[in-house]
């Protein structure tokens, strides 16, 4: 339970980096479709990656479509392909739901369109959002809400917000921040500049993904200050070392990062509680353990919080 008595809501973790861990080759996400290449080499292992997940005791799971988007498609000359993915991923997701028996919701990506972390490589905004508008149109069928995730700027937010509100899906909005500098996003923008720049839109959630679990811990901070809208957010098993306040941004690949454990990571995501989130979960290097931990250290705040 929040603060207020609300439910807390507990998202899935990982995708691609836990196909990686079971085998599945997952290449680089700067140069490759990411983890979509296992909707046609490997279905049954990203099928039983989300049955993981939702007997895990995972509210929501994300489907499978964070690298489907035009751009990443065309840099493997799969252009063509962009339906069929996409209604992949939701019917994989689909089927591990059948299969687990829970009544879990599917929550359908609108990611970054070219490689994340890259504010610079955001296009025009008519572009942007004529193609958030496509994927949004696949999902929006067969999913139950919509989640923009890792975005890495405002204006980027603000094109994949539209085209998701525009399906009458519940929408949630999902920022990442730049790896060594608090507040931040990578387009260097604060939290609260690109939450300006988003348009303030009607989102039922806003969130930080994708990022050091430290800087998670601060920027719920911040969340809590300007947001009256549910919130929190699902970062990586790992802190990320901070050299300054005053730093110059950081390369993704340049970073410094200091694993944490189920443990740790269970008492960072503590923290993002007590600071009021109320929708947590796991980012790359989170796995099914990871959401068990979470399941349990929610039912027993719950317990702890009933009357």
């Amino acid at each position: 339970m929040t603060r207020d008595g609300s439910r807390v809501l507990l998202l899935d973790g990982a995708t691609g980096t836990e196909l990686r861990a079971r085998g599945v080759e997952v290449p680089s996400h700067v140069s490759s479709i990411w983890s979509a290449r296992a909707l046609t080499e490997a279905p049954d292992a990203v099928v039983q990656v989300h049955r993981d997940y939702i007997e895990a005791g995972a509210d929501v799971v994300t489907a499978n479509n964070y690298a489907v988007t035009p751009p990443l498609l065309a840099r493997e000359g799969l252009e063509d392909r962009l339906e069929p993915l996409t209604l992949c991923a939701a019917a994989l997701a689909q089927r591990a739901r059948d299969e687990a028996g829970r009544a879990v919701r599917i929550a359908g990506s609108l990611p970054p369109l070219e490689t994340s972390y890259r504010a610079d490589l955001v296009g025009e905004d008519e572009a942007i959002l004529a193609d958030y508008r496509r994927i949004a149109a696949l999902l929006a069928p067969r999913v139950d809400l919509l989640l923009c995730e890792t975005l890495a700027s405002g204006r980027e937010a603000r094109a994949a917000t539209t085209a998701a509100l525009e399906t009458g899906l519940e929408v949630w909005l999902s920022f990442t921040l730049q790896g060594n500098r608090r507040d931040h996003l990578p387009s260097g923008e604060s939290i609260e500049q690109a939450w300006a720049a988003a348009g303030s839109p009607d989102v039922a959630a806003v969130l930080l993904n994708c990022c050091g679990a430290n800087l998670v811990g601060h920027g719920v901070e911040v969340l809590a200050r300007i947001l009256e809208r549910p919130f929190g957010g699902y970062a990586h098993s790992a802190d990320v070392v901070l050299r300054g306040e005053g730093e110059a941004p950081v390369a993704v690949e340049e970073l410094q990062w200091k694993p944490l454990d189920v443990d740790r990571y269970t008492a960072a995501v503590e923290g993002w509680l007590d600071a009021g989130a109320s929708i947590v979960g796991g980012c790359c290097s989170t796995g099914p353990a990871h959401i068990a931990r979470l399941r349990a250290l929610i039912d027993e705040r719950a317990q702890r919080a009933a009357p």
